[in-house]
Formats: structure tokens, sequence, C-alpha cells
């Protein structure tokens, strides 16, 4: 039987991804033994997904307020749906917006720290499900500066 090393399975202690959380678009690469990294489908037929989260107004709580990520978050919003689309998440690191609640709709809040990190549990799952197997290293890049001209702030964002 032929194997196909772009689809195998990633095994603990042999696979790494690399995490490109970007202000407009996100990505997650796989290096795996000697192959070339890889880009995980994040979407059916997309290497890259919107860095985008549309809160529903209404539906049951399942793991926090119900919620849509990506082009299906930009859908719903250009779709008219009751919620809120969050963009651009990545700019809230280092302000002090990061530990406080905004609402979602629906009578709900979220802490943008919590927007963010969803957001990342996602991708992770997603790469997961391509892997076949848990993440467990990983590596995220940043920008040279989070914050322009003020350490503290660019310190803490990290």
């Amino acid at each position: 039987m032929l194997r196909d090393p772009h689809r195998e399975s990633m095994h603990d202690g042999d696979a790494a991804c690399a995490i490109d959380f970007g202000t407009s678009n996100s990505a997650i690469a796989f290096v795996a033994g000697p192959a070339l990294p890889r880009l995980v489908e994040l979407e059916p037929g997309h290497r890259t997904m919107p860095t985008a989260v549309f809160y529903l107004a209404h539906g049951a709580d399942r793991d926090g307020a119900p919620r849509l990520f990506g082009r299906a978050a930009i859908a719903a919003y250009v779709d008219g749906l009751d919620g809120r689309l969050m963009r651009s998440m990545k700019s809230i690191l280092g302000s002090t917006l990061l530990d406080q609640t905004t609402a979602v709709g629906g009578g709900r809040g979220v802490k943008y720290r919590d927007v963010v990190a969803g957001y990342l549990r996602h991708l992770k799952s997603c790469a997961e499900a391509e892997a076949g197997a848990p993440i467990r290293r990983a590596v995220l890049g940043r920008p040279v500066f989070f914050v322009d001209d003020d350490p503290a702030r660019d310190a803490q964002a990290q």
C-alpha cells in the first residue's frame, strides 16, 4: 500500500505546528520528520482562514456562547444574523481591553481574552482533525512590535 506523507497521522514527539495568528487571516503549518512544512486546510478548500468570530445572539451555550469562525463568521454578519462579529482580535493584545467583557448579543458577555483563546482553540482543533492526533507543540509567530513605542504594553501582549 502506498503511503501519502502529506496525509499521515502525526505522532506525539514527531510533529509540531506553526501558527500564524494574523490580524486579517490565520494559517497553520505542520512540520513532521524530514517532510517539508505543509499548510493545514482550515476550511474546505482553504489553507487560510479569516481571523474572525461571529457570536450568535441566540442558541444554546456549548463551551461558551455559540459562535462561528472564519468565512462562516463573515457570512453570518453579511447575511444579517443577530449577533456580533469580531475581527482584528490580535490588536487588543497588550491593551487594557484584554480583560474587559464585551457584549456579544442575546444578553451575553465575553472577555476579549476568551474571544482570542476561543479562536486559537478552534485553529488547534482544525489542525488536530487534519493530523489525526493531538497537537502538543506549537510555535506562534508574533510581530516585531504589538504596540509601537510602548515596551511595557508590547511585553504584556507577548
